[in-house]
């Protein structure tokens, strides 16, 4: 899939004073002003459905408590596997999750799914367009989708306006005033009170988002026994796949020019400011609430990579739902990962010098 045919954006569904903000801080910037009427018109059209929703619901999706059942989160830069490990996980029963509906019709979900769940399933293509992983209306999708539209603090606006870095350094790496902190937690919170509403309040969230990856000191602070398992992978794999999927769909959602040599620096200095903070972050999490695991050691013993977690995190049911495991392993036995050209010797060695404290962190030959 070219990104011509990539033909919609995530911001269709969100509110006029989100769009306003995004406006103000890129005004001047837009170079898809015909994207931007079309984002503009779905917002106006989707209003008296959000309305309704908020009407209906409001009360009850606030009373959810996560008190006595705090999230367990997927972390881990994009493409290093949280897809994967997110999709594996998510077929333990004990656990809910976000579902592709939901994330991309989030202020209208609850008051459309019977008609709108069927028809996205029919328009869906099978599989992603950057990894070619099966993808339907009813898969796990990481949260930071919805948020865009619910805020404009999240870290996924660095995406449709990459010019404009400090959606990335505010809310991700929290580079910014307490107040605009406290802002992120309310609205990070009622998105996830309204994603456990959806889904039933008697199972526990699981929450696979690379954006949170930065974020685990607040996230700790919101909910004290919250659990997150971190996955890495081979920085030069990272590189080439991050790579991938912003000229296969990332950069469909532009609406800013950025050229490739500017992707190149974005994915390269992002990654290398997420995994400090992380490294530096992950010493306050105690012992019981958060475990690494490897991308490779994840794809080579899934099983025995799976039942660790469930160990130290202290999860129950591993036994029981291993079957469910097994039978979703069995059935990705013909899933063939993306492959790359060799990076250039330049690419590697500005690499070696700006990553090599990860290569260094989790023990990767360079």
């Amino acid at each position: 899939m070219s990104k011509e045919e990539i033909q919609e954006h995530q911001l269709y569904i969100s509110s006029l004073s989100v769009l306003w903000n995004l406006w103000k801080e890129n005004i001047g910037s837009f170079s898809s002003k015909k994207m931007w009427c079309k984002i503009l018109f779905f917002t106006t059209i989707s209003a008296p459905f959000r309305w309704l929703q908020n009407i209906i619901y409001k009360r009850r999706i606030e009373a959810i408590d996560f008190k006595d059942n705090a999230p367990v989160f997927v972390i881990g830069h994009w493409r290093s596997g949280t897809t994967h490990l997110h999709y594996l996980l998510s077929k333990d029963s004990q656990f809910s999750y976000l579902e592709a509906f939901q994330a991309f019709f989030f202020r209208i979900a609850l008051v459309t799914k019977k008609t709108m769940k069927p028809m996205l399933n029919r328009l869906m293509p099978k599989t992603r367009p950057q990894d070619n992983v099966a993808i339907d209306a009813g898969a796990p999708t990481e949260e930071e989708h919805p948020l865009t539209n619910l805020t404009h603090r999240s870290s996924m606006h660095s995406f449709f306006f990459p010019k404009n870095q400090n959606y990335f350094r505010r809310y991700h790496l929290f580079d910014t005033s307490e107040k605009s902190i406290n802002k992120w937690k309310k609205s990070y919170r009622r998105m996830l009170q309204e994603i456990a509403f959806y889904n039933g309040t008697d199972k526990t969230l699981l929450l696979k988002n690379p954006h949170n990856t930065a974020r685990i000191e607040v996230l700790k602070e919101m909910f004290p026994n919250a659990k997150f398992i971190f996955i890495h992978r081979n920085p030069f794999e990272v590189y080439q796949s991050t790579e991938h999927l912003y000229k296969k769909t990332i950069r469909s959602q532009f609406l800013q020019n950025f050229s490739d040599e500017e992707i190149s620096e974005c994915i390269i200095k992002c990654y290398e400011l997420l995994m400090k903070q992380y490294l530096e972050l992950k010493n306050n999490i105690p012992k019981g609430q958060l475990t690494e695991i490897s991308f490779n050691e994840l794809a080579v013993n899934p099983l025995s990579t799976l039942e660790r977690i469930y160990l130290e995190l202290n999860i129950d049911g591993f036994e029981n739902i291993k079957p469910n495991f097994e039978s979703y392993i069995q059935g990705q036995k013909n899933y063939r990962k993306n492959k790359f050209i060799e990076l250039p010797d330049a690419l590697k060695h500005k690499l070696q010098d700006r990553w090599g404290f990860a290569f260094t962190a989790w023990n990767y030959p360079h």
